[in-house]
């Protein structure tokens, strides 16, 4: 990433804004074809394969008591018997019931609409607030490069945390504070054409971007159910796109202040949001210790 801006740089020098975008056709290109050439389909083995037992399986069962080994039988056919009378509708209304019952998944989702959204409009808004800060022409691509070396950092700092097992919970409300005082700095920045200040703050801000994405996997992973992870996960895309759709109808009202405005607000929520997930993660902890 840090290499294609360096080279999205040099190609729109030469063949203007849209050269980027026509040389980007031969990596994707490339790219299926790697996919074409070694990924191959998982697609699932047949029932009667699934169904098959293993010879240890076989070895281990038949050293089972009879009863308990019928008893299991009946276990494992009510448990396959459950998964396939549960059809599409119900599957979607099983996940909207465990993700309402949850205060926890409710709150993950919550930080996840709202940092995502906070994100998005940063992405649409950079280009003009450096336009706005910088008399002479703008480097997108070395922007983005540096772009890309604070995500890595903030990446890397999410791994030397993760190994002094410092709390996920912790560690994303933490970076939540930096996000949300780097965003409002931002727009202090922007409105005053400070670009030094507006710079600081826009990597700080790419910084905690790195660190989200690892951070949000681990939350996930941790309160959201597997067999309903991706609907509850698509659940909290509606809020998402409602943020960033609602903001950019608005855009010729906000202007690139208004619009990061908008994005520190959407930060500050989504800090109260993961001090609340702190909050009820400590009383979890207390409850089964006690």
């Amino acid at each position: 990433a840090i290499v294609a801006g360096q080279l999205a740089g040099a190609v729109a020098s030469r063949g203007g804004p849209t050269a980027p975008f026509e040389l980007s056709v031969l990596f994707l290109a490339l790219g299926a074809s790697l996919v074409l050439a070694f990924w191959r389909e998982n697609a699932g083995g047949s029932q009667s394969q699934s169904s098959a037992p293993s010879a240890e399986a076989e070895a281990e069962s038949a050293g089972k008591e009879p009863e308990k080994k019928a008893k299991d039988d009946e276990t494992a056919d009510n448990a396959s018997a459950q998964s396939r009378k549960e059809s599409g509708g119900e599957i979607v209304r099983n996940a909207f019931s465990a993700m309402v019952a949850d205060k926890r998944i409710m709150l993950v989702g919550g930080v996840q609409a709202l940092f995502e959204g906070a994100m998005y409009i940063f992405v649409l808004q950079w280009p003009p607030a450096f336009k706005a800060a910088l008399s002479g022409a703008v480097p997108f691509g070395k922007v983005f490069s540096c772009f890309m070396v604070s995500c890595m950092i903030g990446s890397s700092l999410f791994s030397a945390l993760s190994k002094r097992s410092v709390a996920a919970e912790d560690s994303v409300a933490a970076m939540l504070a930096v996000a949300a005082s780097a965003m409002a700095a931002a727009t202090f920045a922007c409105k005053a054409a400070a670009l030094p200040a507006l710079i600081a703050s826009f990597f700080a801000f790419e910084a905690c971007v790195g660190m989200y994405f690892p951070l949000i996997g681990t939350l996930r992973s941790k309160y959201l159910p597997d067999a309903y992870r991706g609907v509850i996960m698509n659940f909290f895309s509606i809020p998402l796109n409602l943020i960033v759709v609602g903001v950019f109808l608005s855009i010729g009202r906000l202007g690139v202040t208004g619009a990061l405005t908008c994005s520190t607000a959407a930060l500050a929520t989504a800090l109260l949001a993961s001090l609340g997930l702190k909050a009820t993660a400590r009383g979890d902890e207390k409850r089964s210790v006690a």
